[in-house]
Protein backbone atom coordinates (compact mmCIF):
# COMPACT_ATOMS: atom_id res chain seq x y z
CA UNK A 1 0.00 0.00 0.00
CA UNK A 2 3.12 2.71 0.93
CA UNK A 3 4.53 1.75 -2.62
CA UNK A 4 0.99 2.81 -4.53
CA UNK A 5 1.30 5.65 -2.55
CA UNK A 6 4.49 6.92 -3.14
CA UNK A 7 3.90 6.24 -6.57
CA UNK A 8 0.84 8.56 -6.62
CA UNK A 9 2.64 11.33 -4.74
CA UNK A 10 5.34 11.05 -7.64
CA UNK A 11 2.91 11.23 -10.40
CA UNK A 12 0.79 13.95 -8.86
CA UNK A 13 4.31 15.93 -8.62
CA UNK A 14 5.46 15.33 -12.19
CA UNK A 15 1.81 16.32 -13.46
CA UNK A 16 1.77 19.11 -11.43
CA UNK A 17 5.43 20.19 -12.81
CA UNK A 18 3.80 19.46 -16.28
CA UNK A 19 0.85 21.40 -15.65
CA UNK A 20 2.63 24.71 -14.30
CA UNK A 21 5.39 24.88 -16.37
CA UNK A 22 8.24 27.12 -16.68
CA UNK A 23 6.60 29.73 -15.09
CA UNK A 24 7.25 31.66 -11.72
CA UNK A 25 4.58 30.97 -8.32
CA UNK A 26 2.71 34.32 -9.74
CA UNK A 27 2.06 33.06 -12.71
CA UNK A 28 4.60 35.14 -15.08
CA UNK A 29 6.41 33.77 -17.59
CA UNK A 30 10.35 33.09 -17.49
CA UNK A 31 10.64 35.20 -20.17
CA UNK A 32 11.38 38.28 -20.70
CA UNK A 33 11.45 40.18 -24.22
CA UNK A 34 12.33 43.50 -24.86
CA UNK A 35 13.28 45.58 -28.27
CA UNK A 36 15.00 48.41 -28.46
CA UNK A 37 14.55 51.53 -31.14
CA UNK A 38 17.61 52.75 -32.56
CA UNK A 39 18.75 56.09 -31.76
CA UNK A 40 18.22 59.09 -33.33
CA UNK A 41 15.55 59.80 -36.26
CA UNK A 42 14.59 57.86 -39.02
CA UNK A 43 13.97 58.66 -42.78
CA UNK A 44 13.42 56.82 -45.99
CA UNK A 45 16.32 54.73 -47.47
CA UNK A 46 17.81 54.05 -43.65
CA UNK A 47 18.80 50.86 -42.83
CA UNK A 48 18.73 50.85 -38.76
CA UNK A 49 19.01 47.71 -36.53
CA UNK A 50 16.40 47.26 -33.58
CA UNK A 51 17.97 45.44 -30.93
CA UNK A 52 15.94 42.63 -29.09
CA UNK A 53 16.73 40.83 -26.03
CA UNK A 54 15.33 37.84 -24.82
CA UNK A 55 16.05 36.55 -21.10
CA UNK A 56 15.37 33.28 -19.64
CA UNK A 57 14.35 34.52 -15.76
CA UNK A 58 13.20 30.96 -14.62
CA UNK A 59 14.55 28.39 -13.28
CA UNK A 60 15.08 25.59 -16.20
CA UNK A 61 16.28 25.56 -19.56
CA UNK A 62 14.28 26.77 -22.38
CA UNK A 63 14.79 24.84 -25.70
CA UNK A 64 13.47 25.62 -29.25
CA UNK A 65 12.53 29.42 -28.79
CA UNK A 66 11.36 30.58 -32.10
CA UNK A 67 11.62 34.26 -31.62
CA UNK A 68 10.11 36.90 -34.93
CA UNK A 69 9.52 40.57 -35.45
CA UNK A 70 5.98 42.05 -36.58
CA UNK A 71 5.99 45.24 -38.50
CA UNK A 72 2.60 47.48 -38.27
CA UNK A 73 1.38 50.54 -39.92
CA UNK A 74 0.09 52.96 -37.56
CA UNK A 75 -1.48 55.46 -39.61
CA UNK A 76 -5.03 56.33 -37.85
CA UNK A 77 -8.17 54.53 -39.50
CA UNK A 78 -5.14 52.57 -42.03
CA UNK A 79 -3.83 50.39 -39.41
CA UNK A 80 -2.54 47.05 -40.58
CA UNK A 81 0.33 44.83 -40.61
CA UNK A 82 3.12 45.52 -42.51
CA UNK A 83 4.81 42.00 -44.37
CA UNK A 84 8.45 42.36 -43.84
CA UNK A 85 9.66 40.83 -47.31
CA UNK A 86 9.78 44.44 -48.70
CA UNK A 87 11.61 45.50 -45.42
CA UNK A 88 14.47 43.11 -46.06
CA UNK A 89 14.09 42.20 -42.30
CA UNK A 90 15.06 39.37 -40.75
CA UNK A 91 12.00 37.32 -40.39
CA UNK A 92 12.56 35.08 -37.32
CA UNK A 93 15.32 33.13 -35.59
CA UNK A 94 15.55 30.03 -33.68
CA UNK A 95 17.17 29.94 -29.87
CA UNK A 96 18.13 26.64 -29.47
CA UNK A 97 19.09 26.71 -25.48
CA UNK A 98 18.69 29.61 -23.15
CA UNK A 99 19.55 28.34 -19.63
CA UNK A 100 18.08 30.01 -16.32
CA UNK A 101 19.54 34.01 -16.31
CA UNK A 102 21.02 33.45 -20.31
CA UNK A 103 20.20 36.82 -22.20
CA UNK A 104 20.42 36.20 -26.37
CA UNK A 105 20.87 39.38 -27.99
CA UNK A 106 19.18 40.25 -31.86
CA UNK A 107 19.77 42.67 -33.97
CA UNK A 108 17.15 43.27 -36.44
CA UNK A 109 17.97 45.12 -39.41
CA UNK A 110 15.83 46.73 -41.53
CA UNK A 111 15.10 49.17 -44.46
CA UNK A 112 12.98 51.45 -44.19
CA UNK A 113 11.27 52.10 -47.60
CA UNK A 114 7.55 53.96 -46.52
CA UNK A 115 7.18 57.09 -44.95
CA UNK A 116 4.50 57.31 -41.89
CA UNK A 117 3.91 56.08 -38.59
CA UNK A 118 4.94 52.37 -37.76
CA UNK A 119 4.92 50.24 -34.47
CA UNK A 120 7.58 46.68 -33.80
CA UNK A 121 7.20 44.10 -31.33
CA UNK A 122 9.36 41.14 -30.87
CA UNK A 123 7.80 37.29 -30.04
CA UNK A 124 8.86 34.39 -28.42
CA UNK A 125 7.00 31.18 -29.13
CA UNK A 126 8.41 28.13 -26.46
CA UNK A 127 7.16 25.25 -28.06
CA UNK A 128 6.48 23.88 -24.42
CA UNK A 129 4.30 26.77 -23.44
CA UNK A 130 0.30 27.99 -24.42
CA UNK A 131 0.80 31.44 -25.20
CA UNK A 132 3.72 33.54 -26.54
CA UNK A 133 5.33 36.49 -25.04
CA UNK A 134 5.37 39.50 -26.71
CA UNK A 135 7.55 42.81 -26.19
CA UNK A 136 6.20 46.39 -25.40
CA UNK A 137 5.24 47.97 -28.92
CA UNK A 138 8.13 50.10 -29.92
CA UNK A 139 6.41 53.31 -31.98
CA UNK A 140 8.78 54.99 -34.62
CA UNK A 141 7.79 57.81 -36.84
CA UNK A 142 9.72 57.46 -40.50
CA UNK A 143 10.22 60.75 -42.30
CA UNK A 144 9.67 61.38 -45.97
CA UNK A 145 13.09 61.36 -48.32
CA UNK A 146 12.00 62.94 -51.56
CA UNK A 147 12.72 60.90 -54.60
CA UNK A 148 12.68 62.64 -57.37
CA UNK A 149 15.68 65.22 -57.19
CA UNK A 150 16.19 68.20 -59.59
CA UNK A 151 19.98 67.89 -59.18
CA UNK A 152 19.16 64.75 -60.87
CA UNK A 153 16.47 64.99 -63.17
CA UNK A 154 17.65 68.33 -64.81
CA UNK A 155 20.94 66.25 -66.01
CA UNK A 156 18.76 63.76 -67.53
CA UNK A 157 15.71 66.11 -69.06
CA UNK A 158 18.04 68.02 -71.02
CA UNK A 159 21.09 65.66 -71.80
CA UNK A 160 19.07 62.85 -73.85
CA UNK A 161 17.33 65.46 -76.03
CA UNK A 162 20.24 66.91 -76.83
CA UNK A 163 22.54 63.56 -76.93
CA UNK A 164 20.04 62.52 -79.43
CA UNK A 165 20.20 65.97 -81.45
CA UNK A 166 23.70 65.37 -81.73
CA UNK A 167 23.41 61.94 -82.85
CA UNK A 168 21.09 62.53 -85.27
CA UNK A 169 22.52 65.79 -87.08
CA UNK A 170 25.65 63.30 -86.70
CA UNK A 171 24.07 60.71 -88.75
CA UNK A 172 22.71 63.44 -91.36
CA UNK A 173 25.95 65.36 -91.20
CA UNK A 174 27.69 61.75 -92.75
CA UNK A 175 24.75 60.51 -94.84
CA UNK A 176 24.89 64.11 -96.99
CA UNK A 177 28.73 63.95 -97.09
CA UNK A 178 28.54 60.45 -98.56
CA UNK A 179 26.20 61.42 -101.16
CA UNK A 180 27.75 64.76 -102.16
CA UNK A 181 31.40 62.49 -102.96
CA UNK A 182 29.14 59.83 -104.89
CA UNK A 183 27.27 62.29 -107.22
CA UNK A 184 28.30 65.41 -108.65
CA UNK A 185 25.60 68.25 -108.98
CA UNK A 186 25.74 69.95 -111.91
CA UNK A 187 25.97 73.41 -112.52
Amino acid sequence: MKKYFVLFIGFMMAMLFVVAGNSHADGTPCIQVDMQRPAGSLKMGDRPAFKGVVKNTGQLNLQGLVVYLSLVALKPGHEHPVDLEDWSAQKAVRIDQLVPGETNRQDWPMRLIQAGRFGVALTVVDPFENRPIVSDLISFNIQAKPTVASSRILPVALGEPLLLLTLFGLIHWIRSRSRGAKEVLPI
